[in-house]
C-alpha cells in the first residue's frame, strides 16, 4: 500500500503544467467583462486582482495577501510578502503608470467602503458575498475567476496571467536576471522557454527589415543576391567611411 501511494505521488510530481500567454483579444475580453459586472464591491476586488496579476506577474497568493503597508505610493513600489521561494519573498516591484492608477482607484474604493486604510489592512478583504473584513484577506478567488472566464469566453488558468506578464517582458527583451528579480523564482525550463520567446520576437523584428526587392541593389551587391534574399558573397564597399 505504501509503495502504491509513493508511486502515485511520484507521478503527480513529474507532471509539468504548460502555461500559456493570453492573446491581446483574450486579455481585453477579461478586462471588459470584469469592468461591466453589476456588483461594484465584488467586481472592484476582482478587477484589481486581474489587473495586478497582468501588470506584475505576481502569483495569486502573493496578490491576495497584500496589505496596504506593502504598497508605497510615494516611491511607487510594491513589496511582495511571503512568496513561493526565499528569493521571491520581499522582492520589490516598481509601479508603472497603469499599475499606479489601478492601486489609486482601489484605494479610493477601499476608503469609501472601510474608512481610512491601516497598514495591516488587506487590499482584498475577506467576506461573502461582498468584502466586509479588511483585517482578514480573501481566501479564494477561484469561484469568481471561473465565472469571469466563462462570461468572457476565455479558456485559461489563473496562473496564465503570470505567464502573460512574463511573455510580454520576454518579447520586450527584458534580461533573465531582471525577470527573476521582478517575478521571483522561475524554473530553468521556464527561463529557457522565455528565451525562445525572446528569439522569436527578435526574428519577427528582423523580418521587418527585409530589403525592398524592387529597389536598386546596394553598392557592391548584385541584383540576383537581393532577389534571392541572401548574398552569395561578401559585398564590397566603395569607401571605408564609418556607418552612422
Amino acid at each position: 500500500m505504501r509503495g502504491r501511494i509513493a508511486t502515485r505521488y511520484s507521478k503527480l510530481e513529474e507532471r509539468k503544467e504548460v502555461g500559456r500567454a493570453l492573446s491581446p483579444a483574450e486579455e481585453k475580453r477579461l478586462l471588459d467583462v470584469v469592468g461591466a459586472q453589476s456588483s461594484p464591491n465584488r467586481s472592484q476586488t476582482l478587477a484589481t486582482f486581474i489587473r495586478v496579476a497582468l501588470l506584475t506577474g505576481m502569483r495569486a497568493g502573493e496578490i491576495t495577501s497584500l496589505t496596504w503597508a506593502q504598497v508605497d505610493f510615494e516611491r511607487q513600489v510594491i513589496t511582495v510578502g511571503k512568496a513561493k521561494s526565499a528569493a521571491g519573498t520581499g522582492r520589490q516591484i516598481p509601479m508603472n503608470s497603469d499599475l499606479f492608477a489601478v492601486f489609486s482607484v482601489h484605494s479610493a474604493w477601499f476608503t469609501k467602503r472601510f474608512g481610512q486604510a491601516e497598514p495591516w489592512h488587506y487590499l482584498f478583504p475577506f467576506g461573502k458575498p461582498t468584502p466586509n473584513d479588511p483585517c482578514k484577506p480573501i481566501t479564494d478567488v477561484t469561484g469568481a475567476w471561473k465565472a469571469l472566464r466563462k462570461a468572457a469566453g476565455v479558456q485559461c488558468r489563473l496562473h496564465d496571467l503570470r505567464h502573460t506578464a512574463a511573455t510580454k517582458m520576454a518579447e520586450a527583451g527584458v534580461p533573465e536576471s531582471t525577470m527573476l528579480a521582478l517575478m521571483g523564482h522561475m524554473s530553468r525550463a521556464m527561463l529557457e522557454r522565455y528565451s525562445h520567446i525572446r528569439m522569436a520576437a527578435k526574428r519577427t523584428a528582423m523580418d521587418s527589415l527585409m530589403l525592398n526587392r524592387e529597389q536598386t541593389p546596394p553598392a557592391g551587391m548584385t541584383k540576383e543576391a537581393v532577389s534571392d534574399g541572401v548574398p552569395t558573397k561578401v559585398p564590397t564597399t566603395l569607401n571605408s567611411g564609418t556607418i552612422q
